[in-house]
């Protein structure tokens, strides 16, 4: 080995000849191979060349074969202690930043060197998740609660004979958090690491959680649309993240106080499990459906309403209003001006009925008659006049058999709350 060191010293030292000698490529890859190649050698087909490691002092003598002119030696493998060399005839083992020198006797000496740089290769990455049906990894899309992995192929990042460590950042609705993947065996070049994802609840919200090594790792409000990000380097990879459709029969319901409101759910159907919240505050109810009724004295009031939705692993969120107005009110008004009816009311004059506060009867009725034992009762047709107002076509009281001293009276009730009915009565004269 000494003798080899040697050459290589003295071969550095000899002048510029004819002959050439070069190593390709260089610089080498580790984990590569490479060739040395002699030119410019006349009459010459045969002989050897030493390959040399400057920092161990290793060497090895391979042999030169003429082809088309030149003098080929290789290939030659540059491989770490830690790499399998089985079937490889020529092997020298490197590390990153070793110096490699190459020289041969021919010519009185010729000698080149060559730096071992990072492997070589383009990376790529991938996110998979766990399927427990199938026992197995599995591509990502759309990304269910459950493990997941990301995955890092890149061969120029597996230098030493030890896992190693790749960083990638991972981006959940606004948020963002470095994440480091370890090497999968020493020599592999592959680079995971594995998270599990789930869908929470936060209070009258959702929240995505990624969890890694049993603490969250990351977190962000569940939106529709949500991806999950993974960038390494100048790569990219974004998987959705799926939610449960939640909607409401409608959502904004109108009614009138002391009325109850029923809010369901038109989908999903059958779901696993619902939690109500009423102006932010959880409520026992767990089924598809919440009835809710107000009786303060205050008008008019809101209450907002969401459902937490869960079927199997994907929750969804669903948010509507319930208003609650004040009772219709209803009265007699002259029928030309509009303003209230005063009793006595002469017989002969025509009069209207006014409801006003309908907010919650798209097609309201109303009924006059006469007080006391009178089979006389007459629905009126009523035309909305906006903002919850409604007046009726004009009538004459002589037109139920009404006269002086009689009692007309005007009804209306709500056809979906028995709670909610006004009623009038007007003296005649």
């Amino acid at each position: 080995m000494r003798k080899a060191i040697l050459l290589v010293m003295l071969a550095f030292s000899l002048p510029a000849l004819a002959g050439k000698i070069q190593i390709d490529p260089s610089p080498i890859p580790l984990k590569g191979t490479f060739q040395v190649v002699v030119a410019g050698l006349q009459d010459v087909q045969t002989g050897n060349v030493l390959v040399v490691n400057v920092r161990t002092g290793e060497g090895i003598r391979v042999p030169l074969e003429a082809k088309e002119g030149r003098l080929l030696a290789g290939p030659i493998y540059a491989l770490r202690d830690c790499d399998d060399a089985a079937g490889k005839e020529h092997v020298i083992r490197v590390q990153v930043g070793d110096v490699i020198v190459a020289a041969t006797e021919l010519e009185e000496g010729l000698s080149a060197t060559a730096v071992i740089t990072d492997p070589t290769g383009e990376p790529a990455l991938t996110v998979e998740r766990w399927d427990e049906g199938q026992a197995l990894w599995c591509p990502s899309s759309p990304l269910e609660p459950g493990k997941i992995r990301i995955v890092v192929e890149d061969p120029g990042k597996d230098v030493l004979c030890e896992p190693e460590s790749v960083q990638v950042t991972i981006r959940l609705g606004g948020e963002e958090k470095d994440l480091d993947a370890r090497e999968k065996g020493a020599t592999s070049g592959q680079f995971v690491s594995e998270l599990e994802l789930s869908i929470e609840r936060d209070g009258p919200a959702l929240k995505a959680v990624l969890t890694h090594k049993g603490s969250e790792f990351l977190s962000a409000p569940l939106a529709e649309g949500m991806a999950l990000t993974v960038v390494y380097e100048d790569l990219a990879y974004s998987v959705s993240l799926p939610s449960l459709a939640v909607r409401f029969e409608s959502t904004e319901v109108v009614e009138d106080t002391d009325c109850p409101v029923k809010l369901a759910l038109s989908e999903p159907t059958d779901p696993d499990e619902v939690i109500w919240y009423v102006d932010g505050a959880e409520r026992s109810e767990r089924g598809p459906e919440i009835k809710l009724i107000r009786t303060e004295p205050t008008y008019p009031d809101s209450l907002s309403v969401i459902a937490l939705v869960r079927k199997g692993a994907l929750w969804g969120k669903a948010e509507a209003k319930v208003v609650f107005v004040p009772h219709t009110e209803i009265e007699f008004v002259q029928a030309g001006s509009g303003e209230t009816a005063k009793a006595p009311w002469r017989c002969g004059t025509p009069l209207r009925v006014k409801l006003a506060g309908v907010y919650d009867d798209a097609a309201p009725r109303v009924w006059v008659g006469v007080l006391g034992p009178s089979c006389t009762v007459k629905e009126l047709a009523l035309e909305p006049k906006g903002n919850g107002v409604f007046v009726s076509e004009p009538f004459r009281p002589e037109e139920l058999s009404a006269c002086a001293g009689d009692i007309l009276w005007a009804q209306y009730k709500d056809p979906t709350c028995l709670e909610d009915v006004a009623y009038t009565l007007l003296r005649l004269r």
